[in-house]
C-alpha cells in the first residue's frame, strides 16, 4: 500500500541555527526511492513558498502544505487557502509599532513587514534564509492576500500583551529558539491542510505518515496515521507522536525509513 509522507522543514529537513540550509544528500536519495516505489512526498511547513530555502525548494515534492496548513497546493494548483483577515493584520501592525516588534505576513510570492531596513529584521531574514526580493514594507492590509503571520518580540515580558492582543485572531505558537512566534489563523493547522489534500486526492488518512519537531506540528503528528517526532523535537511533539526518530543532523528520517522497510 502506497503512503503519503509529509515533512516539516525547520528542525526536520534543515536546521538553520546549525548551518544546514538544504536537504541532505542522504534524505534526497531516500525521497527518490520513496517516489520510485509509488509513495507521495509532500512538504508540510509553517513557511510560505517564497520563504522556503532553495536547498529545500529545489527538490521535486509531490505537493505542498504551507503556512501551517493555510495554503495547500498539488501539481501547481491551489486546493485550499485560508486568508488572514485585514483586521488581524492591522491589529498586528498597531501592536508592533507600539512595542517595537517585528512582524511578517506571508503569501506565496511576498512577505509583508513593517520596515525592511530595521536591523532586527535584517538579521532575522539572514538567519532564516528569507530572500530580500520577496520583502515588501509598503502595503495596504486591505489589498494583500496572506495565509500566515509571524512575529518577533523583545523578551518574555512581552508575551502577555502579545497573547492578549492577537489570540482572538491567531493560535500563537512559539518557535524553538528566541522570541519568535507563528501566528496561525484560528481553526487552521497542518492537520487541516493535510486533510484537505488527502480528501482532494481521494486518499485515506490511514495512509499518512508525518515527520515534525515543533509546536506547530502537534496537530499534524496527532492527526496522521503515523506521527514521527524528530530526536531534536520539543517535548510536546514527542509526547503526541507515535514514534521518535533520530535528530535532523543525523538524518533521522532516513534511519527511520530504513528501520520500517520503506527504503
Amino acid at each position: 500500500m502506497t503512503k503519503l509522507f509529509f515533512f516539516d522543514i525547520d528542525g526536520t529537513l534543515i536546521e538553520c541555527n546549525k548551518g544546514l540550509y538544504e536537504i541532505s544528500k542522504t534524505n534526497r536519495q531516500s525521497f527518490d526511492v520513496l517516489k520510485e516505489k509509488g509513495h507521495d512526498v509532500f512538504l508540510a511547513t509553517g513557511r510560505c513558498k517564497c520563504f522556503i530555502t532553495d536547498g529545500v525548494m529545489n527538490y521535486p515534492f509531490s505537493g505542498y502544505v504551507t503556512c501551517n496548513g493555510g495554503y495547500v497546493e498539488y501539481k501547481g494548483k491551489a486546493l485550499y487557502k485560508a486568508i488572514v483577515p485585514a483586521k488581524a493584520i492591522e491589529e498586528t501592525i498597531k501592536l508592533s509599532k507600539e512595542h517595537h516588534f517585528s512582524f511578517y505576513f506571508e503569501s506565496n510570492d511576498f512577505i509583508y513587514v513593517l520596515d525592511r531596513n530595521e536591523p532586527r529584521h535584517v538579521e532575522f531574514a539572514k538567519n532564516w534564509g528569507m530572500k530580500d526580493e520577496t520583502i515588501i514594507d509598503d502595503f495596504d492590509p486591505q489589498e494583500i492576500e496572506a495565509y500566515i503571520g509571524m512575529i518577533v518580540i523583545n523578551s518574555k515580558e512581552d508575551i502577555p500583551v502579545l497573547v492578549e492582543t492577537l489570540s482572538p485572531y491567531f493560535d500563537i505558537q512559539r518557535h524553538q529558539t528566541g522570541y519568535s512566534f507563528d501566528l496561525t489563523l484560528k481553526g487552521v493547522s497542518k492537520a487541516v491542510g493535510i486533510k484537505k489534500l488527502v480528501e482532494a486526492l481521494n486518499k485515506d488518512m490511514q495512509d499518512t505518515i508525518a515527520f515534525g519537531d515543533g509546536r506547530n506540528d502537534l496537530e499534524m503528528l496527532e492527526e496522521v496515521n503515523t506521527g514521527v517526532a524528530m530526536g531534536n523535537a520539543v517535548p510536546e511533539a514527542k509526547a503526541v507522536a507515535n514514534e521518535v526518530c533520530q535528530d535532523v543532523i543525523n538524518d533521522g528520517i532516513t534511519l527511520w525509513l530504513k528501520e520500517h522497510d520503506f527504503i
